[in-house]
């Protein structure tokens, strides 16, 4: 495989509801979750159906669509897997309501971490250190905030993890939304806290089917989405080396546009607003050479 690869993030600019298709207490519907985080994600077989998707309504020739998603034929033989490696879309910021400024964005050092990890995987390394209960907005939280139900004390990170900010501005600031606006929102919790507000704080939605002629309902059922607002991001790289043209068609395609991902396209949910090409590959002349972030 190539080293070369492509860093995405994309802001959830409706609910999205990529659906696990099981349920679980009260929750008819709910959606996606790594089973040994909790955390919300999209698989990665949901971000290239959702890819394909776009490509076969707004794309190139069908010869380019199947190069980068695959071909599937009646059997083995006339079926060919495609050039671009997807992963799993994971949970970079997620939102909460606050006792301050409407909601927050909150993130956590095992994501940060894991994101640096991830990195790796097309050749990118990141040493910024992630601490938590932390905020970067001016002035500074006198003592604490309240996040849904929990309060929260909260340290001024503005100088101590700095660098850290620069690096999560980067993820998002020049795609989605102003820097002030980021840097008001965003706090850094503690690990449990974060895996206790991804797992509770989800929309839960009442949706009902009534009968035509008595208005009475048919069947009424609950269905769990991640609210507006929270950011996720995906790592896209060549399947076989010699496919980085093939990369560059799929990253400059879905660069900075608004695609539909997961269910309910219908209703409205799911749209989303995809970065540019963060990591800057893929690059030809190796992994030694791929920019970095600012």
């Amino acid at each position: 495989m190539s080293d070369n690869g492509s860093l995405f993030t994309f802001y959830a600019l409706t609910p999205l509801h990529a659906g696990a298709g099981d349920s679980a207490g009260a929750i008819d519907l709910t959606v996606q979750r790594e089973k040994h985080t909790e955390y919300p994600v999209v698989f990665s077989s949901a971000m290239k159906g959702s890819l394909r998707c776009f490509f076969e309504w707004d794309g190139p020739s069908e010869t380019d669509i199947n190069a980068i998603f695959g071909t599937e034929g009646n059997d083995q033989r006339d079926s060919a897997s495609g050039k671009v490696v997807f992963t799993d879309a994971k949970i970079l910021l997620f939102p909460v309501r606050s006792s301050e400024g409407v909601f927050k964005w909150i993130t956590c050092p095992f994501v940060i971490e894991r994101l640096k990890r991830d990195l790796q995987f097309i050749g990118i390394s990141r040493n910024e250190a992630a601490a938590d209960n932390i905020a970067f907005r001016s002035p500074a939280y006198a003592s604490r905030v309240i996040l849904e139900d929990f309060p929260v004390a909260v340290a001024d990170g503005s100088a101590s993890s700095s660098a850290l900010f620069a690096f999560l501005k980067s993820l998002t600031v020049p795609h989605f939304f102003p820097e002030d606006i980021f840097r008001q929102r965003l706090i850094i919790v503690a690990d449990d806290i974060f895996k206790t507000l991804v797992t509770t704080a989800t929309q839960v939605i009442a949706r009902n089917v009534l009968d035509n002629d008595t208005k009475k309902s048919k069947n009424l059922w609950y269905e769990e989405v991640v609210p507006a607002d929270a950011v996720f991001y995906t790592i896209m790289k060549p399947a076989y080396r010699g496919s980085d043209d093939v990369m560059l068609k799929l990253c400059a395609k879905i660069a900075g546009r608004i695609l539909q991902i997961g269910g309910n396209e219908t209703i409205g949910y799911g749209f989303v607003k995809m970065s540019h090409n963060i990591a800057q590959t893929p690059n030809p002349v190796g992994p030694e050479k791929i920019k970095s972030f600012d």
